[in-house]
């Protein structure tokens, strides 16, 4: 609650994710789990946090809220999953919507998946009230997570992805990231810098990108990421995507963390935020 006072007091406007499905699976009680995402029983329980969470939000100016984030991740694998989270969504937002209807109701994407176009996608983002995704400037994969950077014609044709994806939705980037890298993953604080100045030009240009949340200003500190990390360990998932993985987590920050030193990317941000402050 003391964060959201001060976000109100500097006048920002809250966006909130509570990921009951999140990008490596839900997030359950115990007494939940295994529970399909379209019993009323699972549903329930959410709106009854609903009951809770919606009044607060409203009180501190919170605008929207995502209930998942990048189940899209799982859909191969989980293809029924995606009709049970539009039960849940149309049940969720219904409810959402009685307590306020001021709030805006959405579930998070992750940019990558849209190329996968897997089955359901177009069904949740046309139930969302606005398109949110997660955005990034490199491409991942098992082996090796963001091996490769964008170019920057690259990054336009994936705005424009998310804009013909999300139909005449406005649209929320709720994490927007690229790490410099260091050993493992190529890329470095130019590549890292073009890529905001490419999104934010592009930002710029297009009105219904409304909103765009950087991902982590700092960098994440070792311990931080060793915590993360650990469960991937001994799991039967590639060393080398760990260790990008790892890599992508320690350097994807505008400042360093272990001198505090400011990247180039964190003066392109700087710039932007003035930019769009006039």
């Amino acid at each position: 609650l003391s964060l959201l006072y001060y976000i109100k007091i500097l006048g920002f406007l809250t966006y909130l994710l509570i990921s009951f499905y999140d990008s490596d699976g839900p997030f359950l009680p115990t007494d939940l789990e295994g529970v399909s995402f379209d019993d009323p029983t699972m549903i329930n329980r959410f709106k009854n946090l609903m009951d809770w969470v919606i009044p607060m939000l409203a009180e501190y100016d919170g605008f929207a809220i995502a209930i998942s984030n990048e189940a899209d991740n799982i859909f191969a694998d989980l293809p029924d999953l995606p009709g049970q989270l539009l039960t849940f969504l149309n049940e969720s937002k219904t409810h959402i919507k009685s307590l306020d209807d001021r709030i805006a109701v959405t579930i998070t994407f992750a940019e990558g998946s849209l190329k996968s176009n897997f089955p359901g996608t177009d069904a949740l983002i046309a139930a969302c009230d606005v398109a949110s995704f997660n955005f990034y400037g490199a491409e991942s994969g098992f082996e090796s997570p963001f091996k490769r950077t964008l170019t920057p014609a690259e990054i336009r044709s994936d705005i424009q992805q998310m804009l013909q994806v999300a139909g005449d939705k406005p649209i929320l980037i709720q994490e927007l990231g690229m790490h410099t890298g260091s050993d493992v993953l190529a890329s470095n604080e130019e590549i890292q810098r073009q890529f905001f100045e490419v999104f934010f030009t592009e930002m710029q240009k297009e009105e219904r990108i409304r909103a765009a949340y950087v991902f982590q200003l700092v960098d994440w500190s070792p311990t931080l990421t060793a915590s993360f990390i650990q469960p991937l360990e001994g799991s039967g998932v590639p060393q080398e995507f760990i260790d990008g993985f790892a890599e992508s987590l320690n350097t994807i920050g505008l400042i360093n963390y272990s001198d505090g030193q400011r990247k180039a990317a964190w003066g392109e941000f700087v710039k932007w935020v003035e930019e769009f402050r006039e």
